[in-house]
């Protein structure tokens, strides 16, 4: 898979998530920054505007938006490298910094592409500050259904 057919795998999911706007995966409004897929590894990032409606009573991102921006970001790369449907096996977030920033930058990088399960690590980054407000660490097991659509 080259670049530029991964970065049509992962809009492609993210339309996906789109048809259904009450959800949570659309109502995050991820937009694919960048991602690269070669010998320096399987790399995602996407932007994040922070809404009222993600922010805690302090005026920061909500620590369960956080941990749902990783693992959505986090699965829709899993999707689009792997052709087939995830599940989360298990997510670890650490927060390191108060997310009150307006944008964020969540960068992936896919650790390891098995047949059944897929590792990776994150990081929230302030785009304003360049500073990393949260990591992130993620396994998600594979299914048995396609994904309609991908040309994986």
């Amino acid at each position: 898979m080259k670049d530029t057919e991964f970065a049509k795998e992962i809009q492609s999911i993210i339309q996906g998530n789109m048809q259904q706007p009450e959800r949570l995966n659309a109502r995050l409004k991820l937009r694919l920054a960048d991602c690269s897929i070669g010998e320096k590894g399987k790399k995602v990032s996407y932007l994040y505007d922070a809404e009222e409606w993600g922010l805690n009573p302090y005026g920061g991102v909500h620590g369960g938006v956080i941990c749902s921006l990783f693992d959505t970001g986090m699965g829709i790369g899993a999707v689009a490298l792997s052709g087939k449907m995830v599940s989360t096996a298990d997510i670890s977030v650490s927060y390191l910094k108060p997310m009150n920033g307006k944008q964020f930058r969540f960068d992936i990088e896919y650790t390891n592409v098995g047949k059944r399960m897929i590792r990776c690590i994150g990081k929230a980054v302030d785009t304003a500050t360049g500073v990393v407000c949260a990591t992130a660490m993620a396994s998600f097991v594979t299914t048995e259904a396609k994904v309609p659509g991908l040309q994986v």
